[in-house]
């Protein structure tokens, strides 16, 4: 491996200087506490009201020899220098972890600094994904995958690869290559599985990474049983709609004898089948391929206790023609309550004198949004109710502005619905019925009672546009004193661990202590997918005013691609153009899967969180532990006599109202002094996972910790979500697969043109492409091709029979087009299947708009010819071992052929037509043929 020092490393230090001759000097640097090697840094450094010109030196203590680097004021506002860059080392990143100490002296007339705080020195390696074409893979398949590797700003790495393996389920290496080079931080990869090779799962890995794939021996299919259930059920609900639905990949409509039970458990008594509570159904599937019901609520016991919150689903569906079955199951979650009301963007303090803000949302049972509903917001201060009527928007949320002027002590908000019912009425199940929830609110603390706000964001913030941050600002008289001309507030935008943009507003003293200003900041992908904007003052009796907020930005990516079909809609076999449009020199990875391959697997989806995830989450929130310093300003606990209730993982301010009783019983108690919940500009600069050195007056840290709660209800659904992952598919299914595997350079004109044909299957397709460039990496958003035929014929004929038995053989013609066919449907000539007396081989019909038209056969199989079993697809699963052929079966080959036919004869009232494109339809399958059994 080359040395990881040859990559670029930059430290910024960015220098504010104050004039002022009267007030004494201040000085304020913030820097990272956690140093990423060997990506940049960067230091904020605000010297204000100097005196004499000074000298800044900066040196970090650590094993990997950084120099030392000094800078003297100039007065210039931003100095950037080349700080700290590690020395010559071939230690991997992995491999670095190490708390260094940061010295900063500042030297110069009444100015004699000297201090060192603990950074943590931590490397940063590159993101390696790994992607292969299939998730499942058959014997003898080709298993195709590609690397890609980027740095944590996205830009494409072509650091060479020492080792790829490929392990089987024994840790056996079946594939490998050394050295691997890659082109544009992209390689593509392959190698052939064996005949017969170990099945389960294989891992790929690269330098540490690892991905997985399955190698499984079965056949596709013949259908697909799916269950439709809602999400929840509600103790109102009157109906619970359920539908069993069967799905051919080929499109084709499902016909066949559908079976459910849906049911509900005892929690205690066992064997579970003598405890339940279940409503069963059977009938024929319709013209949609399901069968559908609506179950009576009152079926079921949904208030009792001693039951499940819980429904399942079982169902089964019988193939008509084959006898061939599915089966699968699905599960429900029984709620208790109309609509849950919680509040989004609203501190845990608020600043008197400024104005409170935030927003509350309101969601049904089925988590959608209720719009345009009245709920009431009920505020506490101190005895003095006021209540506000507030109106949701389309999205079900409605937000408020509070008067802060009068506040002084503990506030409590409360959202409730204007129809609450008491709560008597949900006995049994009170601990679920939250109508309403309150939130608590403390008064921040300032000497001076001066204080900043920085406005909430609300909605994700899009790269590309600027966004305007509101700041409310108020600052005390006697404090800002008469002589003082203006005041500097700085603001840090801080992203992906360092400080990504500082902005600069000076507030004059003339236009008032009490006031409003904006700023615009710039989204870009360095912010994504979020940053915290942390703003402060510093007044000129030291005392640091701050406040910070944090953004949530849209997972954006610094080069722009687009990827997209000459047609969206095709027919199978025709040829497209596919356009590719990305930044000169760009290389770009297309990948275009079956729809249901891509909606039903995780791994296939190249998407900005996959990408995102790539890399650790960087510190947000407070630093690490190893990094504490002993000297920390806690807060002591003065001037509070009140009792408030605290326990880890439990957000104080956040309590379901109507079930305090049951909650305060719950948790234990202890006194938490005022000072200890209200953050000071210390707290504020910790949790945005800077390190201060100082003069200026930052208050204290809160030693508390509080996070939001995770409801009851809440996490019953949770747990239901991952617990019910994919039981409603019947089995696993080999779907079509992917159609193209592609890299394609789009040269210095930024664009290419790759020709394609169109499989002959029906589906939809799906198209991902990403791009690599020297700006970063590009993701395209998927794109889609229905691919279709006018009609298309399917045949239904059982796996295996019994040579000179008699048979049904069914063919089923299927029009998507608008308009009527005359269809011809001819069973071909075989030498060994023979068409019984009173059955032609040629019928003809009609088949109109979205119909599909049925035509049988009587047959007999007489087939001599030897069976050879490669040309047979496996047995499904539901097809049993006796029905398997024996060592000598036979085969037969029935091909059914079916033709528009020009007519003059009306189809009912119309014109039958003929498509322009595929008129003919050739539908060839085996089946095998036993001998008869001895007698």
């Amino acid at each position: 491996m080359g040395s990881a020092a040859a990559l670029p490393c930059l430290l910024l230090c960015i220098l504010y200087v104050t004039a002022g001759a009267s007030a004494k000097p201040h000085y304020m640097v913030l820097f990272p506490a956690v140093l990423y090697y060997p990506y940049t840094g960067k230091v904020h450094i605000h010297l204000m009201d100097l005196d004499e010109p000074v000298r800044v030196t900066l040196h970090l203590a650590s094993s990997h020899g950084v120099p030392n680097v000094t800078l003297e004021e100039q007065g210039s506002d931003i100095l950037q220098l080349n700080w700290p860059c590690f020395s010559n080392i071939s230690t991997p990143p992995a491999r670095i972890y190490e708390v260094a100490h940061l010295h900063v002296s500042i030297q110069g007339g009444s100015l004699q600094v000297s201090e060192q705080k603990k950074v943590l020195v931590k490397g940063l390696e590159l993101g390696t994904l790994v992607q292969t074409d299939k998730d499942v893979y058959k014997p003898g398949q080709t298993v195709k995958f590609r690397i890609v590797r980027l740095d944590q700003n996205f830009i494409p790495s072509n650091r060479e690869l020492p080792l790829v393996a490929v392990q089987d389920p024994y840790r056996k290496c079946v594939a490998e290559w050394r050295d691997v080079s890659l082109r544009q931080g992209i390689v593509d990869l392959s190698f052939p599985l064996a005949a017969e090779p170990a099945l389960g799962t294989y891992v790929i890995q690269v330098e540490g990474k690892s991905h997985s794939f399955s190698v499984k021996d079965y056949g596709p299919p013949h259908f697909e049983l799916l269950i439709q259930l809602p999400r929840v059920v509600t103790v109102k609900d009157e109906k619970i709609p359920l539908d069993v639905c069967g799905w051919y990949p080929s499109g084709k409509t499902f016909r066949g004898m559908a079976e459910a039970r849906l049911c509900q458990s005892h929690k205690h008594i066992l064997p579970e089948e003598s405890a339940r509570i279940c409503a069963e159904f059977r009938g024929q599937t319709g013209r949609n391929g399901c069968f559908s019901t609506k179950v009576p609520v009152a079926s079921f016991n949904l208030t009792a206790l001693h039951y499940e919150n819980q429904l399942y689903a079982y169902a089964s569906l019988l193939e008509e023609g084959t006898g061939m079955s599915r089966t699968a199951i699905k599960s429900c979650v029984i709620v208790y309550e109309v609509a849950t009301i919680t509040f989004e963007n609203t501190d845990k303090f608020y600043k008197p004198g400024i104005p409170y803000t935030g927003t509350m949302l309101l969601k049904g049972t089925n988590g959608s949004a209720l719009k345009e509903k009245e709920f009431l917001l009920v505020v506490n201060a101190r005895g003095e109710m006021q209540r506000k009527t507030l109106l949701t928007d389309a999205l079900g949320r409605a937000s408020f502005e509070l008067d802060t002027s009068g506040w002084n002590h503990e506030v409590s908000l409360r959202g409730e619905l204007k129809d609450d019912p008491p709560a008597s009425e949900h006995e049994g199940r009170e601990y679920l019925n939250y109508r309403s929830v309150t939130r608590y609110l403390y008064p921040s603390s300032s000497d001076s009672k001066s204080f900043l706000k920085i406005g909430r964001l609300e909605k994700k913030l899009l790269c590309g546009q600027s966004q305007q941050l509101g700041v409310d600002y108020l600052f005390d008289k006697k404090t800002m004193g008469t002589e003082l001309q203006s005041l500097d507030v700085v603001f840090l935008v801080l992203a992906k661990g360092t400080i990504a943009t500082v902005l600069r507003k000076e507030v004059p003293a003339e236009a008032g202590l009490r006031g409003f200003f904006s700023l615009e900041l710039p989204i870009g992908p360095e912010l994504a997918p979020t940053a915290k904007v942390l703003g402060y003052a510093v007044l000129p009796n030291g005392e640091m005013v701050a406040d910070s907020t944090k953004l949530q930005v849209a997972k954006c990516f610094p080069s722009k691609v687009n990827l997209s079909f000459s047609e969206q809609r095709a027919l199978v076999g025709s040829r497209l153009h596919l356009k590719v449009e990305a930044a000169p020199g760009s290389l770009c990875a297309i990948r275009i899967v079956d729809q249901r391959m891509w909606s039903s697997s995780l791994k296939v989806k190249l998407n900005p969180s996959t990408v995102y995830n790539l890399f650790p989450m960087f510190p947000e929130d407070s630093y690490p532990a190893e990094v504490e310093e002993l000297d920390s300003p806690l807060c002591s606990g003065n001037g509070f006599s009140g009792l408030m209730l605290g326990r880890p993982a439990i957000n104080l301010f956040d309590v379901p109202w109507n079930n305090r009783k049951v909650w305060r019983r719950s948790l234990w108690r202890r006194q938490v002094p005022a000072s200890d919940i209200q953050p000071g500009s210390y707290g504020l600069v910790k949790d945005a996972g800077l390190k201060t050195v100082t003069n200026a007056q930052l208050g204290c840290a809160p030693n508390i910790h509080f996070q939001s709660p995770l409801y009851p209800q809440e996490a019953g659904l949770e747990k239901d979500k991952q617990a019910g992952v994919m039981l409603d598919r019947g089995m696993q299914v080999d779907f079509l697969g992917t159609w193209l595997w592609e890299l394609v350079p789009v040269g210095e004109g930024g664009s290419a043109e790759v020709m394609v044909t169109v499989p002959d299957a029906i589906t939809e397709w799906k198209a991902g492409m990403f791009c690599t460039s020297p700006l970063g990496l590009g993701l395209a958003p998927t794109i889609s091709l229905t691919a279709f035929k006018p009609f298309f014929v399917e045949l239904a004929l059982p796996y295996a029979v019994v040579r000179h038995e008699a048979f049904t053989l069914v063919a089923t013609v299927f029009n998507y087009l608008q308009q009527c066919l005359r269809v011809q449907v001819t069973l071909a000539e075989s030498a060994e299947l023979e068409v019984l007396a009173g059955t032609g081989r040629v019928y003809r019909g009609c088949v109109c708009a979205d119909e599909e038209r049925t035509f049988q056969w009587s047959v007999r199989a007489t087939s001599l010819a030897p069976w050879d079993s490669s040309e047979l697809e496996p047995a499904p699963e539901a097809v049993s071992q006796q029905c398997l052929p024996s060592a000598s079966a036979e085969k037969v080959n029935v091909t059914v052929i079916a033709e528009a036919l020009r007519s003059e004869k009306l189809c009912g009232t119309e014109m039958p037509v003929v498509p322009a494109q595929g008129h003919t339809d050739t539908k060839t399958k085996l089946v095998m043929v036993q001998p008869p059994k001895p007698m």
